[in-house]
Formats: structure tokens, sequence, C-alpha cells
């Protein structure tokens, strides 16, 4: 079958709203186990000019059991769009069933007596025989053989004692889910997330590209833009009553591929402030009657939503970092911090109170009702803005003029601007 395939050319992917040649989906096999393909190029039955759009054929492949798959695009998107919403909840690694006692004349004998299926964080089922995993993870052997009563069979006997200690074993178990809720390989529509920056030049080394590299520049040239950061210089002291904690990036891609990357600081490593810095957002109720006075009145309704809003606003916490290698040449360098970066405990408030201004130079005020919808009066009809953090939608006659003001007096950049 394989020899009657042949690769096509790139008119039978230009209908196709996303590339998915690279990406990687989880593949359930008759066996019960699930395996991690990846997506290798497009196909098509020679003689064949019929697969076009959803009906073009992909070749997928899976190094380590060496097999390979031929589906859709329709089928590929929707494994992708399963592994999307499984992803959504992480579980901790367990053993889902067993085999055995088996014999070295079994064919499913792996080097053990018994085999065991071992669910993956990632999405993969695999067969595994029970001396590699018990190396590896006693504690969820022990787990699996006390919930199954088999302490007492040959093979699971050595489980027996860590299994009488509960306490220690269940302490154990949490302190394994975190460890590998850290390190177990994170998917988002196909593509492999990194966990932080040098994971992210792993990844761009194993793919043979620079996507995280230029999303994680991008991120970082907007902080400059910015001015986030006061740069102290490189190894100097930090101004006294100033305290130190950590940033770190955050990875995500998008649904049509595109990578993203956030800088964010770790917050929780500040005290916790005195006075409360809760910022409140519309409410659903408040919305749908915004919504009805713009239907009721003949108002336009719009929305938008604010870019890098936090960084808008400057922060009053006294806080610096020390630059990483994610910072090229300021690499080892003081920055204070002066701006409300994503991450810190009243960046939130920072951004409400800011935002709250330049919403008063416009003449609104907070409905009493509402306190994230703000109104004013203009030719007789009130006006209408639903804040929910950075994510405007308004109500007016002219939404142009309001998009326009933020734009050019407030120099807000706007993303996704209209009706």
């Amino acid at each position: 079958m394989l020899q009657e395939i042949s690769t096509v050319s790139d008119e039978h992917t230009t209908n196709l709203p996303i590339d998915v040649t690279g990406r990687s989906v989880v593949i359930p096999q008759e066996n019960g186990e699930k395996l991690r393909a990846t997506i290798m190029e497009v196909i098509t039955n020679s003689g064949d000019k019929s697969t076009k759009g959803e009906n073009t054929e992909f070749r997928l492949a899976d190094e380590k059991s060496d097999m390979e798959e031929i589906l859709t695009y329709q089928q590929i998107m929707e494994y992708l769009d399963e592994d999307e919403r499984n992803q959504r909840v992480w579980k901790f690694n367990r053993i889902s069933g067993h085999q055995g006692p088996l014999k070295q004349c079994d064919p499913d004998y792996k080097g053990s007596s018994f085999n065991v299926m071992i669910e993956w964080e990632n999405g993969e089922v695999t067969t595994e025989p029970l001396n590699i995993i018990a190396e590896d993870d006693p504690v969820t052997c022990a787990i699996y053989a006390l919930d199954n009563d088999l302490l007492d069979t040959p093979g699971w006997m050595r489980f027996k004692k860590l299994a009488r200690r509960q306490k220690k074993l269940f302490r154990m178990a949490n302190q394994a889910k975190l460890r590998s809720f850290r390190t177990a390989p994170r998917y988002m529509y196909g593509i492999e997330i990194p966990r932080d920056y040098q994971h992210a030049l792993e990844l761009d080394r194993k793919n043979g590209n620079t996507l995280w590299q230029d999303c994680t520049a991008l991120e970082l040239s907007q902080m400059k833009e910015y001015r986030t950061f006061k740069d102290i210089g490189k190894g100097k002291a930090p101004p006294p009553g100033y305290k130190k904690i950590r940033v770190h990036l955050v990875y995500a891609c998008k649904h049509d591929g595109r990578r993203k990357a956030r800088l964010v600081a770790d917050g929780h490593l500040t005290d916790i402030p005195i006075d409360s810095v809760y910022s409140g957002v519309v409410s659903l109720r408040g919305l749908r009657m915004m919504i009805f006075l713009a239907e009721l009145n003949n108002l336009s309704l719009w929305a938008t939503d604010i870019g890098n809003a936090y960084l808008e606003a400057y922060t009053l916490e006294k806080v610096y970092i020390t630059a990483g290698k994610e910072f090229g040449d300021l690499e080892g360098h003081t920055l204070n911090v002066s701006k409300a970066l994503y991450g810190l405990r009243s960046s939130g408030l920072r951004w409400h109170e800011k935002f709250a201004d330049c919403l008063r130079d416009e003449g609104f005020q907070p409905s009493k009702g509402e306190p994230d919808i703000w109104m004013r009066e203009k030719d007789g009809l009130y006006e209408y803005v639903a804040v929910y953090v950075d994510d405007l939608a308004f109500a007016m006659r002219d939404p142009k003029s309001f998009v326009d003001s933020l734009t050019e007096r407030y120099k807000f950049k706007l993303k996704g601007t209209g009706p």
C-alpha cells in the first residue's frame, strides 16, 4: 500500500485552514493502547485527484513503535480537538490494568511475569513490564496492588511492606503527582508546549525552527517597549526596601499554530498586602442588561481587547529581578520592576485604577448597581462601557469615536475591535 502512495503538491492543502504537518495526535489502537503519532507529510493514492480539502490524507508515524497510519484532515482535526479537551484536566499517571502471570513463551512476555497498562499524562496508554515500572515508580505499583488484592501474589509481594504504611504511601504518591505534573509533556492543538525557556530552545532544535525563540523575543521586546523594567546595571544592588523575586515564561499555542509567550512574575514570593487588591469585573447579568439597553435604544454594540493592558499601569510594589538568559544582552543585570507585570499581587488593581481614570476623563461614571459598567449621558441617551479586565463591550451611537479616543489619546493597542 505504501508503494502506491506519493507526496501531493501544494494545491491539495491550499484550502486547508490550518497546516497540521509536524503536529502530533493521540491515536487509540485495537489492543487498547494509545500512541502519539507525528503527522509526517501530505499524501494521496497515485492517480487519485479527489483528495483535496477536508479529504486530504496525511501519513502519520510513531518512531517508538514503527507504527504508520493514514488519516484524513477531518479525522486529524477530530483527534486534535479530543486531545485538547482531555488535557484541560491533568491526571496523575496510573496503572489501569495488568497481564499475567506470563511465561517466556507467551507472545506478550517482555522480561517480567506481569505486564501493566500505564496511562501517561500525555494521553498515551502502553503495556510495560512490571519490573521496569517497579524500579521507576514503586508507589504507583503498590497502590495498584493494594487496590486489586495482589499483595500476596508472586511478583507483587515486593510491594506489601510499602503498602502497609498507608500514610507514608499516599504522601509519597502526592509527591510523585507533583513531580509528574511538572515534567509531563503538555500539548496544545498537537504542538508540544515548552515548560520553560530552556525547554523552548530544546524544542526549537528538535523541530528545526525558531518559533518558540521568536515569540520569546517578541514578548521581551514588548517589555522593553512598555518600559516594564528599569536597568540598574549588571550585578548592581537594588535600592533599599526592594525585594527580589523571579519571573518565568508561560508558553501557549493558538489554534492556527501561532506561538505565544508571556513573561509572568512569581508574585507569591512577595508579602501578602495589608490593603485589599481586589479588582472587580462585569457580571454576566450586567452584560445582558447592557445588551438589552443597547437594543432598546438602537445603540451600536461593539467589543475590543486592550493588548498588554497590565503594562499600561505602574506598580507600587518594590520588587526587582536578576535577568536570565532569555533577556539576551541584559543577562545578569538587576532590573527593577516599574510596570504592573503579570503575576504581581496588585497588578489587576493597578490596571483597574488606570483604566477607571481614563473612563472618567471621557465623562463616564460607574453604575451604582454594577460598578464595572460605566455610563455617560450624551445627546439625551446613556452610553455604556462594560469592563472585564482588558476586554471591553460598549454600546454607543458612534463607537468608532470612542475607539479612536482609546488609541489616539491613551495610546492603547486594541485587538479584535468591531461589532
